[in-house]
């Protein structure tokens, strides 16, 4: 194993003594698009509170930390993965420290669906790959893509044919093995055909209590009139670093709905960037996120309407205690040509103790003029009015506190079309709750 700080020199140098054993080695491309991200990486360096995406997210605290890159993936018994659903409604594949686990993976897909391991396709040599999911628009504001493109060593090609309804949920869980401080890069790409329907729910979790560092990067084309769903589910445990950058390319009369639900991990950042290129389009970006002690969570989304009728919604909320700190900032961006263009987004924090805190930055930038857009955000302490008549009505302080933060949840949730999945986020806010060191006394 390599032992590498979190500093820049230190990854440039992982890059240098790892990349001739890389996947996809004997492929030029490839090789010339590593260099050129790595040599981006080294310009820019980890993101600072002088950049303005990451001024309320500070990556000191990782900066701190020693990690090891495993040479071999881990490994974990089949009984002790944890499912979201019955075997019977998904399917579900698996990675372990960032790497595919065909033994521990269900692969009998549906019928219309394909999943390729990246590292068996780059090794392969496979030529249908398209090289332009390889690159990112506004390469120069992600320098932790440009490090995943560099030392992506694994991830998925998740593909659904044109006119396909999946009817099983596809369940992908990536799980931090608690062996090692680990470190992985793991670039995943889906595309869903024209007229196609399916839904996707990624799982972060782990075992033990080991610090990693998991840097994702995820392409998504929504082809014409076809439909995602994708939910995500961050429960890592508290001393691990998430950082995941989402790019979306949404087609004509097509839909892209997210929902995420945060209650893991000591920093957990999750950028979300949807095009909305063509007309019809529309997606949906929802999500709660819960946190304690000293966690930090960050969403950070942008939306672009880039032809006339499209449509964007988003409604965020949070819950925070102890000295936890919650990052929300949403840019909507609705360009000269795309009128008629709808753009709600909201976002509401509720505080349950005097340290934690709270950072919002709600943007419109609009540049038509026949729209209808609109962004708002709050954040403040329990409602004690309505605390004060629960607590007329016989339920202790505990009991009174707990139901309003559940509903006060909920009403984000019910943004879930999915009543399978809707249970289950509300079962993960019960008990995040009932589970919360800090929860209200």
């Amino acid at each position: 194993m390599v032992t590498l700080p979190s500093d820049k020199e230190a990854f440039v140098a992982h890059y240098d003594q790892t990349k001739d054993h890389l996947p996809g080695r004997n492929l030029a491309w490839l090789n010339e698009t590593r260099a050129k991200n790595i040599a981006l990486f080294n310009d820019i360096g980890l993101p600072s509170a002088k950049t303005e995406l990451w001024k309320f997210t500070s990556l000191n605290p990782l900066k701190k930390q020693a990690f090891s890159a495993p040479e071999t993936s881990g490994q974990a018994a089949n009984d002790d993965l944890p499912r979201l659903f019955d075997a019977t409604s998904s399917v579900r594949l698996v990675f372990i420290d960032g790497k595919y686990s065909a033994s521990l993976s269900d692969t009998s897909l549906p019928s219309g669906v394909t999943m390729e391991s990246l590292a068996a396709v780059l090794d392969n040599g496979t030529t249908n790959l398209d090289q332009t999911r390889m690159s990112r628009p506004r390469a120069e504001e992600q320098p932790l893509v440009a490090l995943n493109t560099a030392l992506m060593a694994d991830g998925y090609i998740l593909s659904v044919a044109k006119d396909v309804s999946v009817e099983k949920t596809i369940e992908i869980l990536h799980l931090g093995s608690g062996k090692a401080e680990s470190t992985h890069h793991t670039r995943n790409i889906i595309s869903v055909g024209s007229g196609s329907k399916a839904t996707i729910v990624e799982h972060n979790t782990d075992h033990g209590e080991n610090v990693y560092f998991s840097n994702t990067a995820t392409d998504i084309s929504v082809d014409e009139n076809a439909t995602l769903h994708h939910y995500r589910v961050q429960e890592s445990n508290r001393s691990a670093f998430l950082i995941s950058s989402t790019e979306v390319e949404v087609g004509k009369g097509a839909t892209y709905d997210s929902f995420l639900l945060n209650t893991g991990a000591r920093l957990a950042r999750s950028d979300i960037n949807v095009s909305l290129a063509a007309e019809n389009s529309a997606c949906h970006l929802n999500g709660t996120y819960m946190g304690t002690d000293d966690q930090h969570c960050d969403i950070t989304t942008r939306v672009d309407h880039k032809t006339p009728h499209t449509t964007c919604d988003e409604v965020i909320k949070g819950v925070l205690s102890g000295s936890a700190r919650g990052v929300f900032q949403g840019k909507i961006i609705v360009h000269e040509q795309a009128q008629k263009t709808v753009g709600n987004q909201s976002h509401r924090a509720m505080l349950l103790s005097d340290q934690a805190e709270v950072d919002a930055k709600p943007e419109l930038e609009i540049f038509a003029d026949d729209v209808i857009c609109s962004h708002g955000c709050t954040s403040g302490q329990i409602d004690e009015d309505a605390l004060f008549y629960l607590r007329s009505r016989g339920l202790s302080q505990e009991q009174a506190q707990a139901l309003l933060v559940n509903a006060f949840l909920a009403d984000a949730v019910e943004a879930v079309q999915n009543e399978d999945l809707k249970d289950l986020f509300l079962v993960r806010i019960s008990d995040w709750l009932e589970n919360n060191p800090n929860k209200p006394a």
